[in-house]
């Protein structure tokens, strides 16, 4: 009787990874320092007397206004304060109990830094000019960001499931940016934009499976080299063709698109049910792309071959061709993304991208190279991003350079595993050979 090869579940074959107790306590600790630096810096370090309005003004309407809420007065340093212990009991019961959710109590206490923050920044007295903070418009701004993010982690997802390191997904995004920029301007269609925008990723996309599928090339250096080719290239073109073509470069932006009843929530309307064609089609992807992945035989094909090669191809899978289609998908995601990004940025410029596909890609590590996990990870890095940017407006305290910075630190912890380490997929950057 011949040996039958099970690929239906190609990741039970490795045990779960659990977060180690020694792990947990050192997310504990991390939280209970938040706690602290919130309460004291962000608590005390406000005034007796100060105080903070939030407001929650809609911005960017495609119809009517939602149901108006009122301003929200508040003593900065008590409320500030609660917040701190809301993050330090937080840490103090990760500390003590170890349990399986460490890294989701971490997440809450991130947002109290967030909130306690925003606060402390808009306080008054104090350095901002403006003693107010718009929620809708931090969580509507934050949105564009976030939707870049989730299209870059999307694309990284795709690729490293079916075994390929997707390094290039900056480069992709540039590609699609610069690509969109032009498309758009000429014929005033973001959808033709969109459709050249996809080409381009994807045949950045083939180019990075070419090398790294037949070549067996190193895929890092694959994608580092391919990231500055194409932004050599943006640059080349934006001397030589949309600065003495301003035409070319217009800067025009989609309409938004307002969903009935739900467009008029409170703050919650404007940020998910009144934007452009490119957010919806972002959760639209994260949905298809989680669905295709984990309920598909495509998805089980993808997932075989980024797990065990050798045993999907003993089962008549041919890894080249998965790896080939699944890496130029991505590509085409990312190429979207790029799109995405100048049609809430305007006009392109070199750099204009912001290191925003490593960050992606961190934002993919962090969900465990699984949609869903991506969005959440996409949602804190974007939420972040933006606030850098809003903050450096407010004549906050604090060094513009650090600020700057503030992201990227997050991605290295991430990256390095400091708050949590995860497993990718078995044959991830792996070259396969057939026999």
């Amino acid at each position: 009787m011949s040996a039958r090869v099970d690929v239906t579940t190609p990741e039970a074959a490795v045990p779960a990874v659990r977060e180690p107790v020694g792990r947990r306590r050192v997310i504990g600790a991390l939280t209970i320092a938040l706690g602290l630096f919130i309460i004291f810096v962000f608590g005390f370090g406000s005034a007796g007397g100060a105080h903070s309005v939030v407001v929650f003004n809609p911005i960017n309407l495609s119809s009517g206004a939602p149901w108006n809420l009122s301003n929200l007065t508040v003593l900065t340093r008590w409320w500030n304060v609660v917040l701190g212990l809301v993050a330090l009991a937080l840490g103090v019961e990760t500390w003590v109990r170890r349990p399986a959710g460490a890294l989701a109590r971490f997440g809450v206490g991130g947002v109290m830094f967030f909130l306690a923050l925003l606060l402390w920044s808009v306080r008054q007295p104090g350095p901002a000019p403006i003693g107010t903070i718009n929620i809708t418009s931090v969580l509507v701004n934050s949105s564009a960001v976030i939707m870049v993010l989730i299209f870059g982690s999307l694309s990284g997802v795709l690729c490293e499931r079916s075994g390929v390191v997707n390094i290039a997904i900056e480069g992709q995004f540039i590609g699609g940016a610069v690509a969109g920029a032009m498309v758009d301007s000429t014929t005033n269609s973001f959808w033709l934009a969109a459709l050249v925008g996809i080409i381009v990723g994807a045949l950045v996309g083939w180019l990075l499976a070419l090398l790294a599928v037949r070549y067996i090339a190193d895929q890092i250096i694959i994608g580092v080299v391919i990231v500055t080719l194409m932004g050599s290239i943006s640059s080349y073109l934006n001397i030589q063709v949309l600065a003495p073509y301003p035409n070319l470069n217009l800067g025009n932006q989609p309409s938004n698109v307002a969903i009935p009843l739900l467009y008029k929530i409170p703050v919650i309307g404007p940020t998910l049910f009144d934007e452009n064609m490119f957010f919806y089609a972002a959760v639209a992807l994260v949905a298809l792309t989680s669905f295709g992945l984990f309920r598909t035989r495509w998805g089980l094909r993808v997932r075989s071959v980024g797990e065990h090669p050798k045993a999907a191809e003993s089962v008549g899978i041919n890894v080249a061709r998965v790896r080939y289609s699944t890496v130029v998908l991505g590509g085409a995601v990312a190429g979207l993304g790029g799109v995405a990004f100048i049609a809430t940025q305007g006009q392109f410029q070199p750099g204009i991208t912001s290191g925003y596909g490593y960050i992606a890609l961190a934002a993919m590590i962090f969900g465990k190279w699984k949609p869903s996990g991506a969005v959440v990870a996409s949602i804190l890095f974007g939420v972040s991003a933006y606030l850098v940017q809003n903050l450096q407006n407010s004549n906050v305290p604090i060094s513009t350079e650090f600020l700057t910075m503030f992201p990227y630190l997050v991605t290295i912890a991430v990256v390095a595993g400091l708050i949590g380490r995860v497993r990718p997929p078995a044959a991830d950057g792996v070259p396969y050979q057939r026999d």
